[in-house]
């Protein structure tokens, strides 16, 4: 299958958005697919991907004041693409304001597959533009042969507020690379890197460090866990706008020489301080659990480094049953609730090694890039 893919992202911050835009492209790849991909140029190294050709627009600044030039601009160089070659299929992400991936699909009649990662419209537009951006992503999910969508309550978002069948929605979770085994350390030397005592508890949290992920929570929680775990640390992995005012929560609650922050990180380098944590943490705030639902980018990555998974949310129905059986489930900005399960785990390895095992097999054999490129595809092939 020959597909062109399209997403206007970051490519040179260690976030979600990166790891999801080459890893998709990777699985593309390793499932024999020939790719041409349009992505914003990175400031840093150039990413080469075998049977993947990479067509680069301007460096993405973030914000929206390039927005005017890179619309038309993107979708000129779609639209020279699909003159010059035969596509079986168009897949896009990050759409809002975007016209070129549907216009290509309507004009040379190619199928057309959009990933709507985040809610439907990202961010604050101001009233006006608002309702043109909504207009946008109705002809969008009116014109696509389908939508893939990681997120339950996202799933039933766009089924009610853009009126899309249900039959054109497709549930798929984000993945995560895999792992060589041989290249990660042990427990003890990774603790020892980060300079913390070989007998601590660590809990874990990896991402970028923003207002969505309850900090406020997981802090307090750390607190009231101290006397029982006296060696208790908590690893923040990434940066982000919130991250001093993250900081400023540590200091508040007297944990400063108990939180390490190790600012972003590549995913190679993941595996290098991931092997330190015994739980691995993901609430979202009350607001955003409801918005987002209680799985998203991060499960799978902590999932494959064997680590037990914290989320909040209020029900797992809906989701695969490996899932429902590996995940603990907690209420959102439930400082008490998540310390009685971070107590739980503590005092019960032998159950956390448990969890961890069987939500890895899952990740494993579902949620590599590759298996998560196959769901896709069987998706293209269906409809």
């Amino acid at each position: 299958m020959k597909i062109l893919y399209f997403s206007y992202v970051d490519l040179d911050t260690p976030s979600a958005c990166q790891t999801h835009t080459l890893g998709i492209l990777g699985g593309f790849a390793a499932n024999g697919c020939r790719l041409d991909a349009v992505v914003p140029r990175p400031l840093g190294p150039l990413p080469h991907r075998e049977l993947i050709r990479f067509h680069f627009l301007s460096p993405y600044h973030g914000g929206r004041r390039y927005l005017l030039r890179d619309v038309p601009y993107s979708a000129g160089v779609l639209w020279s693409l699909c003159r010059r070659h035969h596509y079986d299929a168009i897949y896009a992400r990050d759409m809002d304001v975007f016209v070129g991936p549907r216009l290509c699909s309507q004009f040379f009649g190619i199928p057309l597959y959009l990933e709507v990662d985040d809610t439907p419209v990202e961010g604050t537009y101001p009233c006006l533009i608002r309702k043109a951006v909504e207009l946008n992503l109705k002809l969008d999910y009116r014109r696509a042969s389908g939508l893939i969508v990681p997120s339950l309550p996202r799933c039933q978002i766009i089924n009610r507020q853009y009126q899309v069948p249900l039959a054109k929605i497709h549930l798929i979770l984000n993945g995560t690379d895999e792992l060589d085994w041989g290249m990660i350390p042990t427990k003890a030397e990774a603790r020892r890197r980060l300079g913390l005592p070989a007998d601590s508890f660590c809990l874990g949290y990896l991402g970028v460090v923003y207002e969505r992920y309850d900090f406020a929570t997981m802090l307090a929680a750390m607190a009231q866990c101290l006397d029982t775990i006296p060696h208790l640390f908590f690893i923040i992995v990434g940066g982000g706008p919130s991250l001093e005012h993250v900081k400023r929560q540590a200091v508040d609650l007297g944990l400063t020489n108990r939180v390490v922050f190790t600012g972003f990180l590549p995913p190679e380098e993941f595996a290098r301080v991931l092997p330190a944590m015994d739980v691995a943490l993901m609430p979202l705030t009350r607001a955003a659990a409801l918005e987002h639902g209680p799985i998203h980018t991060k499960m799978a990555t902590y999932a494959s480094f064997n680590l037990p998974v914290v989320t909040a949310g209020y029900s797992l129905d809906g989701y695969p049953e490996e899932v429902q059986r590996g995940v603990l489930l907690m209420p959102p900005e439930d400082a008490p609730a998540l310390a009685a399960i971070i107590l739980q785990l503590h005092q019960n390895p032998s159950e956390a090694g448990r969890r961890a095992q069987s939500l890895r097999r899952y990740v494993m054999n579902r949620l590599t890039w590759k298996a998560v490129a196959t769901d896709i595809l069987a998706v293209m092939e269906k409809s």
